[in-house]
């Protein structure tokens, strides 16, 4: 029996999937590993097909780990993880609803940009890196940290918590910092709990 017919048997949204590029089953299996993780995270559990089932996933050699443009969804076969998926699953989320989700969080969390054309400009400047308004951000933030990788961030680390809270403590953003010890329970955390209860 080929790996194909096992991932079939194993998640049936498998055979729905739109799956090109160098693939591997290890890499597919993640891939339906980590929709499965998020169909699950879901009250009540459901299959988000109208966002990640439309997407055409490719498995590809590319520099980074994972990009995401509306409707396609590009991993590194080499390196992926089931963080790395969700991330680019929650872009693509966000991606299918024109970026309004990480909108309304950034609204709600009141972040943002004090002086986007500064950063623009001083991008290794932390005074003018994005500013979590109501912190802790997931994982820190760095010079790349935006509403979009903020809200991907963001679902990635409900999902998986612990991961979360040692990536931000190694990076120095520990949740106690800001009184959290679970990121379930910080103003993110909470707003990815309403969504995934109201879809």
């Amino acid at each position: 029996m080929n790996a194909s017919n096992d991932l079939a048997k194993k998640f049936e949204f498998y055979p729905l999937l739109d799956i090109k590029g160098m693939n591997s089953p290890n890499a597919e299996e993640l891939l339906c590993t980590s929709i499965f993780k998020l169909q699950q995270a879901f009250v009540p559990p459901v299959m988000p097909f109208d966002w990640a089932g439309a997407v055409k996933y490719t498995f590809e050699d590319i520099k980074e780990l994972g990009l995401t443009s509306k409707g396609l969804v590009r991993l590194n076969p080499k390196h992926v993880t089931e963080w790395t998926i969700v991330h680019e699953l929650a872009h693509a989320w966000d991606a299918a609803n024109n970026w309004l989700i990480s909108d309304i969080m950034r609204k709600e969390t009141h972040s943002g940009f004090h002086f986007k054309w500064l950063h623009n400009i001083y991008r290794d400047r932390k005074q003018f890196w994005y500013h979590v308004g109501s912190p802790p951000a997931p994982c820190g933030i760095d010079k790349n940290f935006n509403a979009k990788e903020d809200f991907a961030e963001s679902l990635t680390a409900y999902i998986f918590p612990d991961e979360a809270r040692r990536r931000a403590s190694r990076r120095g953003y520990s949740y106690e910092f800001n009184g959290f010890i679970h990121f379930h329970d910080t103003p993110r955390g909470q707003f990815i709990h309403s969504l995934l209860r109201n879809g």
